[in-house]
């Protein structure tokens, strides 16, 4: 397993646990980190393709608020 690779298994840990954790702020601060490590197509193809399914509705509907700038 290459060192990107866990970089992002690490991330993506981080963001489902943000996301639950109701922290928009830590969750903005995990992403802006990622893109610094792992630049900006790897942490899209993260957050759309890989996170999705670890995802519950409510989560989803979090994630979607906090992008829109609404507290839910």
């Amino acid at each position: 397993m290459t060192q990107d690779t866990r970089i992002a298994l690490f991330l993506m840990g981080e963001l489902v646990t943000a996301l639950r954790a109701n922290d928009p702020d830590l969750f903005k601060r995990w992403v802006l980190g990622g893109v610094q490590d792992l630049g900006v197509p790897v942490v899209e193809e993260l957050l759309l393709d890989w996170l999705d399914p670890f995802l519950t509705v409510e989560e989803h509907d979090r994630l979607l608020a906090w992008h829109l700038g609404v507290s839910l």
